[in-house]
C-alpha cells in the first residue's frame, strides 16, 4: 500500500514563506499572515508553513476555502476535498467547548476549539492518495489575525495538521511555538 504523502513533509518545507504570500496577491483574499506546523515529539522533523487569508488556507501541497455554503472545499496534494459542516455534533467534553462536525465526499471530520479557543481537537479523516489521512490530533493555536481566523474555521486548521503530519497531543516544544 502506498504511504498517503511520501513527499508532502518534505517538499512543504523548500516553500519559502514569501511564496505562500503570493497566492494570497492572486486570490484577492485579504492575507493574514502564516501558521508553521510541525509533527510532535522530533524537533528536527520538517516544518510545514500554511498561508492563512480569509476563509481560505494554502501551502504547497493543501488549498482550502470555505466557500459562501459554509462547505470546506479544495485540494489536498493532488486529492479534492469537499467537506459540509453538519447540524448534529457530539456534545463539547466541556461547558464553552464548541464542537463542529464536518463530512462529505472528501472525508469525516470533528473539530472541538478547547479551552477558550486555545487549543483544537481533531478527529476524523480526509481522503487522499486512494486512501484516508487520519486527523487525531490536539493543536495549541497561537496569537494574531491568523489564528484568529483558523478559530472561526477550525476544520481547515485540523485538516492543515493531519497534511502535516500532527498525530496525538502537542509536546512542550509545540505548546511554546503556538504563543
Amino acid at each position: 500500500m502506498r504511504a498517503p504523502f511520501p513527499t508532502l513533509v518534505h517538499a512543504s518545507a523548500l516553500i519559502p514563506a514569501a511564496a505562500l504570500a503570493l497566492a494570497g496577491c492572486a486570490s484577492g483574499r485579504a492575507s493574514l499572515g502564516s501558521v508553521t506546523l510541525r509533527p510532535y515529539g522530533d524537533p528536527g522533523n520538517f516544518k510545514t508553513t500554511f498561508g492563512v487569508q480569509e476563509g481560505r488556507l494554502v501551502s504547497p501541497d493543501l488549498d482550502l476555502v470555505v466557500d459562501p455554503d459554509g462547505c470546506v472545499r479544495g485540494t489536498l496534494v493532488h486529492d479534492l476535498v469537499q467537506l459540509c459542516k453538519q447540524e448534529r455534533a457530539r456534545p463539547p467534553e466541556k461547558g464553552g467547548n464548541v464542537v463542529e462536525r464536518w463530512s462529505g465526499t472528501g472525508g469525516d471530520l470533528t473539530v472541538e476549539l478547547m479551552d477558550g479557543g486555545r487549543s483544537l481537537r481533531a478527529d476524523g479523516y480526509v481522503r487522499s492518495g486512494g486512501g484516508s489521512l487520519p486527523l487525531r490530533a490536539t493543536v495549541p493555536l497561537g496569537q494574531g489575525p491568523q489564528w484568529d481566523e483558523l478559530r472561526k474555521h477550525p476544520a481547515l486548521l485540523a485538516i492543515a495538521a493531519g497534511a502535516a503530519g500532527i498525530q496525538g497531543e502537542p509536546d512542550q516544544d509545540a505548546t511554546s511555538r503556538a504563543k
